[in-house]
């Protein structure tokens, strides 16, 4: 009897050592498109993987690494899996996209960090006294509060507050963005 419950042990503690060993940051969900997942958690790693707060490196990440690439066409009507898996993979990969695509990667990432996060359609001021934009941004569940990141507006948009749209409530949203 000793001679089968050991090795069974043996294999509950490899378990459940390996389960503790992966990172807080990667104990969301996958897309099951198994190239940007594997690119998502290359990424995720990289950036947070030394970090005290792995949300705000993610969003200071999606600031400066994405770069703004106007869309000449329309924005997308509904973000289906499929059209957030797609648009994710090509913000990644270019590292070059519109609203719609940061916003499908902000929220893979998100949802790959163990939040619940969905894209909000709208639109967004641009500049004061400017016009109303078509506009995409992510809502996501953090400690229990709903909150809004919108990383495109704060890195090409925004007055000089590098995090006016990270972790931003309605209220502080409501002068620049508008919810379809």
């Amino acid at each position: 009897m000793k001679k089968r419950i050991l090795p069974l042990l043996l294999a509950v503690l490899l378990l459940l050592a390996a389960c503790r060993s992966q990172p807080e940051y990667l104990s969301g969900k996958t897309t099951g498109e198994p190239a940007l997942d594997e690119s998502v958690e290359a990424l995720l790693t990289e950036v947070c993987r030394d970090s005290d707060d792995p949300l705000a490196a993610v969003y200071d990440w999606l600031c400066g690494e994405l770069k703004y690439r106007a869309n000449p066409g329309e924005s997308v009507k509904a973000f289906t899996d499929e059209t957030v898996v797609s648009l994710a993979k090509e913000a990644l990969d270019k590292r070059r996209c519109d609203c719609d695509g940061e916003a499908a990667l902000t929220a893979v990432l998100l949802r790959r960090m163990g939040y619940d996060a969905e894209i909000v359609q709208g639109q967004f001021l641009r500049g004061e006294g400017g016009q109303w934009v078509e506009h995409a941004w992510v809502r996501a569940t953090v400690n229990g509060a709903l909150c809004y990141f919108d990383p495109l507006y704060d890195a090409h948009f925004s007055d000089g507050d590098a995090r006016s749209c990270f972790m931003a409530s309605d209220a502080e949203l409501e002068a620049t963005h508008r919810w379809k």
